[in-house]
């Protein structure tokens, strides 16, 4: 026992020294976040963490006589603290509806944030919510203006569906297919299966779960389904990727007008470590299909990004 202590001693004491010594965010950054994001956010000083809290309105009504606790998750959160090889770190997450996931996802991306999760966030009645985590590194100016472009983002879509009244962009699952299979093999260099009418196709990966070598039929695999006719056609899919080439993935589906639909893991443990990105897009068929070939190529380093992508 006596042993066990003193090898964990030392341990102990180098991280309690490793948080003790991170250093502040000074008052000056504090107040220029501030003007930068608009908000007034609150220091943690033990961490060494200034962070932001932004409740959405929007988000905490279910009918006019009842609102939810912004407590039970729903709020927007950007925390930064200052870093060892970079002036400073963020890490946040945007609380969205629906329709404003692709537009914040352009905007954060092009200002240089990295885009690690999308999912849902709805667990109760009332609007569809998604979150979007996001982080980055930098200078304290240059990362909060990039988050606060996102929140500009968000503000935007409300503005423009309140004067238009428009809806969400939102898939319409066609009640027939007749894809043709034939110009999609062409295009995407893949042989496609079809069943009642739809198409799909897949590229396997292999990888390691567990130590153990799995692929395609186990579920590491990139496809694309088309349904619909082939002069209007719905396409959804999910990419595979790893961390060093997600955000390259992100701009490539965006550049091509894809939706995304969530970033997540299917499994734990993997070598290297998969993220899926699910997408879907409306068009004719072969015009989704030229979309996902673009992406396939950025993806694998065969062509460039689009004329003026930053990636």
């Amino acid at each position: 026992m006596h042993r066990m202590l003193e090898i964990c001693g030392p341990i102990i004491t180098t991280v309690l020294f490793s948080v003790t010594g991170m250093a502040a965010v000074s008052e000056q950054t504090r107040a220029s976040i501030d003007r930068v994001m608009g908000h007034k956010g609150t220091y943690i000083p033990e961490e060494g963490v200034y962070k932001i809290q932004l409740p959405r309105e929007e988000a905490t009504i279910v009918q006019d006589y009842q609102r939810l606790s912004p407590n039970l998750g729903l709020t927007s959160w950007a925390a930064f603290a200052s870093g060892v090889h970079h002036e400073a770190v963020l890490t946040g997450q945007f609380l969205l509806l629906e329709d404003e996931v692709n537009p914040v996802l352009d905007v954060v991306l092009d200002a240089g944030l990295d885009v690690t999760g999308l999912a849902a966030s709805c667990s109760f009645d009332g609007p569809h919510l998604q979150t979007i985590d996001v982080t980055g590194v930098g200078s304290f100016p240059t990362l909060a203006s990039a988050f606060r472009k996102g929140l500009d983002a968000m503000q935007r879509v409300r503005k423009t569906v309140a004067t238009s009244r428009s809806r969400p962009a939102i898939p319409k699952i066609p009640t027939e297919s007749a894809i043709n299979p034939r110009p999609l093999d062409a295009v995407l260099s893949m042989k496609g299966t079809m069943n009642a009418g739809v198409y799909k196709a897949a590229i396997g990966s292999r990888t390691l779960l567990n130590g153990e070598l799995v692929g395609r039929e186990m579920g590491m695999s990139t496809w694309i389904s088309v349904a619909g006719m082939n002069d209007h056609a719905l396409a959804q899919g999910e990419f595979i990727e790893n961390p060093n080439g997600l955000r390259k993935l992100l701009m490539a589906l965006r550049a091509k007008g894809m939706n995304i639909a969530s970033v997540r893991n299917h499994t734990l443990g993997e070598h290297p470590q998969s993220i899926f990105v699910r997408f879907w897009g409306e068009g004719t068929a072969i015009q989704l299909a030229k979309a996902v070939r673009y992406v396939l190529d950025v993806q694998v380093g065969a062509i460039s990004p689009a004329a003026g992508q930053k990636i």
